[in-house]
C-alpha cells in the first residue's frame, strides 16, 4: 500500500468515527494478511507449482475437446442434430458450469483453502449426478431440465422420467442420486465430507480438512491434493457423458490425453502431499 492510498484509507475510517490507534490497528493487521498470502504462496509455488502445472494442462485439454465436440456437433446434418438436441444443450451447459467450478476449487487449492475447495467440489459432484440422470432419461428430462430454468423448480422436472409415482408431491436431489448411472458408492465418503463441511455441522467445524493436527493455520498445504484431484475426476466424467452424445475421432483422441493427464496429476498431487506430510 502507498502513502497516498494509507492516508485515504485513514481519512475514510476518521470520517466514519475510527480513532488513529484503531485505524493503525486495523492496516498493519491487514498488513499482516497480505504478508501471509504472500509468505504461503512462495511455498505453494516451491513445493505445489508442479501439481498445479498438470491441474491447468488438464483443464486445457478437457476444454480442447470441448470445443472439438461442439465443433463437431455444428458439422452434422439437421437429422443427425435432431436426434438429442435437448440432452446436448444440457449437458453442454452442465458441462460449462463444471469446468467453471473445477477452476474455482483449484483457485482455493492454490490459496490453501483445501476446506472451501472440497465444498466447491459438492456442488460439481451434483452436476455429474444431474448429468447422469439427463443422459439416462434423455430428450423429455432434458426438455423438462432446459424449461425449469425459467422458473423455481428445482428438481420436479426430473418426473418427465417417468420413473416416479405419479402422486410424488416433489422430487429431491437424493432421489435423482437413486436413479442416476453413476457408482455412487464410490463417491459416497467423498461426498458425505464435503457436505460436513459445507454445512455447520460439529465434524466440518473440529475437523477441517486444511488443519493438519487440527491446528489453528487459516491457509495450508495440507489437505489440497483431495479436492485437486476429486475435481479432476468429476470434470473427467462430466466430460465423457457429454462428448458420449456425439463422439468423433479428434474427441475422442483429446479426451484420452486428458485421461493420461489426470493419471499424472493423481499421482503427482498424491506423492507431493506424502512428501510434505509423511505422517
Amino acid at each position: 500500500m502507498n502513502k497516498n492510498e494509507h492516508e485515504n484509507i485513514a481519512e475514510s475510517f476518521l470520517s466514519a468515527g475510527f480513532t488513529e490507534s484503531e485505524i493503525n490497528l486495523a492496516l498493519s493487521g491487514a498488513a499482516r494478511m497480505r504478508a501471509e498470502e504472500q509468505s504461503f504462496a512462495e511455498y505453494f509455488s516451491q513445493n505445489w507449482s508442479r501439481a498445479y502445472i498438470v491441474s491447468e494442462c488438464f483443464y486445457v485439454m478437457i476444454n480442447k475437446a470441448a470445443e472439438s465436440c461442439a465443433r463437431y456437433f455444428e458439422s452434422l446434418g439437421d437429422d443427425e442434430k435432431n436426434e438429442k438436441p435437448n440432452t446436448f444443450t444440457a449437458l453442454t451447459r452442465l458441462h460449462k458450469r463444471a469446468s467453471q467450478q473445477y477452476l474455482e476449487i483449484i483457485t482455493l487449492v492454490k490459496a490453501g483453502f483445501a476446506d472451501g475447495a472440497f465444498a466447491r467440489w459438492r456442488s460439481m459432484h451434483e452436476l455429474s449426478v444431474i448429468s447422469s440422470f439427463i443422459l439416462k432419461y434423455g430428450e423429455p428430462v432434458a426438455d423438462k431440465f432446459i424449461e425449469a430454468s425459467e422458473t423455481e423448480d428445482r428438481y420436479d422436472w426430473a418426473m418427465a422420467s417417468n420413473a416416479f409415482r405419479e402422486n410424488k408431491r416433489h422430487v429431491t436431489f437424493g432421489d435423482i442420486l437413486k436413479l442416476c448411472d453413476l457408482d455412487v458408492d464410490v463417491w459416497k465418503e467423498d461426498y458425505t465430507v464435503a457436505n460436513q463441511t459445507v454445512h455447520a455441522s460439529p465434524q466440518g467445524t473440529f475437523g477441517r480438512l486444511g488443519a493438519q493436527d487440527n491446528g489453528d493455520s487459516l491457509r495450508s498445504g495440507y489437505g489440497i491434493a483431495a479436492p485437486a484431484i476429486q475435481c479432476a475426476n468429476t470434470l473427467a466424467l462430466v466430460s465423457s457423458m457429454l462428448f458420449s452424445l456425439y463422439p468423433d475421432e479428434e474427441t475422442v483422441e483429446k479426451m484420452s490425453l486428458a485421461a493420461k493427464l489426470l493419471d499424472a496429476l493423481t499421482e503427482i498431487y498424491y506423492n507431493t502431499h506424502e512428501r510434505l506430510f509423511p505422517e
